[in-house]
């Protein structure tokens, strides 16, 4: 198995609970407006960041 740098991994998880947290965000009993694409940024962030850290 490849040698992971753990720096990468706690960014990307902190990343990704951010955006997460970021496009849930909506005003009380609404629901939240983002197109579909949006949510991809997710893992795509993810990849790049544990990439640049690699």
């Amino acid at each position: 198995m490849k040698n992971r740098n753990i720096t990468g991994i706690v960014v990307a998880v902190i990343y990704c609970v951010v955006l997460y947290v970021f496009l849930t965000d909506a005003p009380p009993g609404e629901a939240p407006n983002n197109p579909r694409w949006v949510y991809s940024l997710i893992p795509l962030g993810a990849v790049v960041i544990t990439s640049l850290f690699d």
